[in-house]
């Protein structure tokens, strides 16, 4: 059935995403996860069913997943194999959430609730953007990047793939690009161009180290 969806992932943020699943009208049958211990337990009342790397392709094919990973590069590949493999990865949006209707939006997205999404943004597949985060005009932010609560983004800055920016930081104008594969500390004030492969903190953020 098209509002039947799994859950990879019965962590808590498995949780979180069952909510918001239930909440547009989808129908959880179950949680796929790689740990042993949770094989055959229930999370929010759902049965863990077993591994998602043990399921064959025709599991996959035409049904709906959401994958509740925060590793960007694990839900990156996840994702990718569903959409190969013939399943889909419907993008879920919290009815709070605002977004602008020049605003491009793409598949396997997950924005949670008063996130703001303005003019001409785009946010690239399979993006976690986190409750009350602001993604100002004509920002881009890259594929399978995580984007934490109450951060924001300035306008025309390019997050490039695989980023992970923490909890409440500021990336400003005189910040054109961050690198693919990132990670901006949690509270950074981000004032200049990021390098990607690396760990970034501070006010202002500086580099610490490579990834």
């Amino acid at each position: 059935m098209l509002n039947e969806i799994y859950i990879i992932g019965a962590g808590t943020y498995g949780e979180v995403m069952c909510e918001l699943a239930e909440m547009l009208g989808y129908k959880v049958i179950g949680f796929y996860d790689e740990d042993e211990n949770k094989l055959n337990t229930f999370v929010m009342s759902k049965k863990v069913m077993g591994k998602f790397s043990e399921i064959s392709i025709s599991e996959i094919e035409s049904n709906n997943f959401i994958v509740a990973i925060g590793n960007n590069k694990i839900r990156h590949n996840i994702m990718t194999k569903i959409n190969n493999s013939g399943g889909r990865t419907p993008t879920l949006i919290h009815p709070t959430a605002i977004i602008s209707p020049s605003a491009e939006i793409g598949k396997g997205v997950y924005i949670q609730a008063n996130a703001c999404i303005w003019t001409k943004a785009k946010i690239g597949d399979f993006s976690i953007i986190s409750p009350n985060v602001v993604i100002a005009h004509h920002a881009t932010i890259g594929k399978a990047c995580l984007i934490s609560i109450l951060t924001a983004v300035g306008a025309s800055r390019i997050l490039e793939d695989r980023v992970f920016v923490g909890m409440g930081c500021t990336i400003v104008n005189n910040a054109h690009r961050i690198g693919k594969d990132s990670i901006i500390g949690a509270g950074a004030v981000v004032l200049k161009d990021v390098e990607e492969n690396s760990v970034y903190a501070g006010v202002p953020a500086k580099k610490l180290r490579d990834v």
